[in-house]
């Protein structure tokens, strides 16, 4: 037999020589015994792969109080004011900002909402509202209790998509920790009327 060699040989094996004898002994080593073994959970993580969204479950916050109001502006609200209870705004491990917002209208009329809204796929959610002279929260109860609803820019009075792109979020991140939201409301808050 005659031996080959020069550039890319060694000792007469090819490179694809070599890999051949590289992949028979990794398959060697994959020979079963006949019996069935575990599968082995893989820990790799795909990137790509479609992440399920599991949701905390909320604790509803005190009752707002009038001191710890901040308003802030609404493009289009036409009479009304919001507030956010600078007390409730959270953080949870899920990435949902929660938060109470006030509502009100020069009339003297309130509206009252504990909130939750989603920076990474523009959503809020309403979990509580306070009804007028009500003394505890009382849980939503409407069709979509507990489906997350996409946020409208351009709607009126679009107070959850305003505080998520001008407080909450970056982006589809959550905009840092609750006492910098608090503080970004605060340095950008209209007076009071």
């Amino acid at each position: 037999m005659n031996r080959i060699t020069g550039p890319g040989r060694r000792g007469g094996l090819t490179a694809a020589g070599l890999l051949l004898a590289a992949a028979c002994l990794a398959l060697a080593g994959c020979k079963t015994t006949g019996k069935e073994m575990p599968e082995e959970e893989s820990k790799w993580i795909n990137p790509f792969e479609p992440k399920t969204f599991k949701e905390e479950e909320a604790s509803l916050p005190p009752l707002p109080q009038d001191a710890n109001l901040i308003p802030f502006s609404v493009n289009g609200t036409g009479n009304l004011t919001f507030e956010v209870d600078s007390k409730s705004v959270s953080v949870g491990a899920d990435k949902v900002v929660r938060f109470t917002v006030v509502i009100s209208s020069a009339s003297g009329a309130r509206n009252v909402n504990f909130e939750g809204l989603r920076c990474d796929a523009f959503e809020r959610r309403i979990y509580a509202t306070l009804p007028f002279g009500a003394k505890e929260w009382e849980l939503n109860r409407g069709d979509n209790r507990e489906s997350w609803v996409r946020m409208q820019t351009s709607a009126r009075n679009a107070y959850a998509a305003t505080l998520a792109t001008d407080f909450f979020c970056e982006g589809r991140t959550v905009a840092g920790t609750p006492e910098k939201m608090v503080r970004d409301l605060k340095d950008s808050a209209p007076h009071k009327r």
